[in-house]
């Protein structure tokens, strides 16, 4: 009877704990919550105004339903107060840290400036979740919270999406990216920033145009929420927060002012009066200005930066600081004015017969530039003609 009794009790006991184990809640991510306190979502905000946001941005959002807390993990942090900080950005060397803050402390700054904020509620094992969020707050210690920031190999969206790719196996789904320099461009063009995007377009050198592969692919925050939208299974939920109510400004049309400059730049030097050809010198003194203090900051990005998408430059070979020495032999000597105008010019024609060749891609808006140079270079020339034997 003992034996009995203690079989009945037996099958009441797994009888009481088997709708327990079945009727577990259920979290948004897809985890029982039995198992995982946290969720994970990867959070993508749309570009700015000022041109650090251009791009976009990119931050993980963990909440933790035991605890009671939403925190969002920022990599995109930096100092503005920093010594020397516009040089630091330029030679590769500023440090960018990671920062967090409330979610409700974080959206506030998008909504005030009118940015929308896209969430993608990620569908990841309870395991993963709390590696994940241990790296994390290890990340936030000390000297472990910095690094240093470049804008195609570490940055804000790549430091997530290494999290992303180290804790869950994604689907390598291509998004069709041709090159660094076309996804790095086209973002100030779309914004309204036409010559920010040419001066970028200048620096970058051949480095730029390599196809990444489909480990780097996702650099930038549009394209990594395009990656990750690709792996069904891998979101749970995505939601939209709207704060932009503004209308697009684009921009003017970036090649038709230069197409208009290079008339009128021809036009004034065809002119032959006093003072169409006094302007047309002052055209070409500030030419040369421009297009050598250009020329400083290619040689510098190229050749000392550690940014490592400026190198290999081709541009150096029209785009160069020797304009600057020509303007003091512009007004020494016409005859030298000429030997420096024809070796301008053989250069860069050199360069636009071979560019088909070249590894580095030169846009249109470039090379309506490269014309405009052409033909201050062929002022130099005539300027050297004018030289009575």
């Amino acid at each position: 009877m003992k034996k009995i009794f203690f079989f009945i009790f037996l099958l009441i006991i797994i009888g009481s704990e088997l709708p327990k184990a079945n009727a577990a809640p259920i979290d948004n991510a897809g985890d029982s919550l039995t198992h995982s306190k946290l969720r994970f979502s990867l959070i993508t905000c749309d570009a700015g105004d000022d041109l650090y946001t251009i791009w976009g941005h990119t931050a993980i959002r963990v909440i933790d339903s035991v605890n009671h807390t939403d925190f969002v993990f920022n990599y995109g942090s930096f100092d503005f107060n920093t010594p020397n900080f516009v040089a630091k950005f330029m030679k590769g060397d500023l440090l960018y840290f990671i920062s967090a803050d409330t979610y409700s402390n974080f959206l506030y700054e998008y909504q005030y400036f009118g940015r929308d904020v896209h969430e993608q509620v990620l569908n990841i094992s309870a395991v993963e979740k709390e590696k994940w969020y241990s790296e994390l707050q290890i990340n936030m210690i000390g000297n472990n919270r910095f690094y240093l920031y470049n804008f195609i190999s570490d940055n804000c969206t790549t430091r997530v999406k290494d999290g992303l790719f180290k804790h869950y196996q994604v689907n390598q789904y291509s998004i069709g990216i041709h090159s660094f320099r076309e996804e790095v461009v086209s973002a100030p063009y779309k914004n309204g920033l036409g010559w920010i995007g040419l001066g970028i377009d200048l620096l970058l050198g051949a480095v730029a145009d390599q196809t990444p592969n489909l480990n780097q692919e996702a650099f930038l925050p549009s394209l990594l929420f395009k990656k990750i939208a690709l792996n069904h299974r891998f979101v749970s939920a995505t939601n939209h927060l709207k704060y932009n109510h503004k209308p697009i400004e684009k921009g003017g049309c970036l090649i038709s002012f230069l197409i208009v400059f290079l008339g009128l730049y021809i036009f004034i030097a065809s002119w032959k009066t006093k003072i169409t050809q006094g302007i047309a010198r002052a055209f070409d003194i500030s030419l040369l200005f421009i297009l050598g203090t250009g020329g400083i900051l290619v040689l510098y990005m190229s050749q000392f930066s550690l940014h490592n998408a400026c190198h290999e430059n081709y541009n150096l070979i029209w785009l160069h600081p020797l304009y600057l020495l020509a303007i003091p032999v512009y007004f020494v000597s016409k005859k030298w004015t000429g030997y420096v105008g024809y070796t301008f010019f053989i250069t860069t024609v050199l360069l636009m017969f071979s560019s088909y060749w070249l590894p580095q891609h030169f846009s249109k808006s470039v090379i309506v530039l490269m014309v405009i140079a052409l033909f201050l270079q062929i002022r130099l020339i005539q300027r050297g003609k004018l030289v009575k034997y």
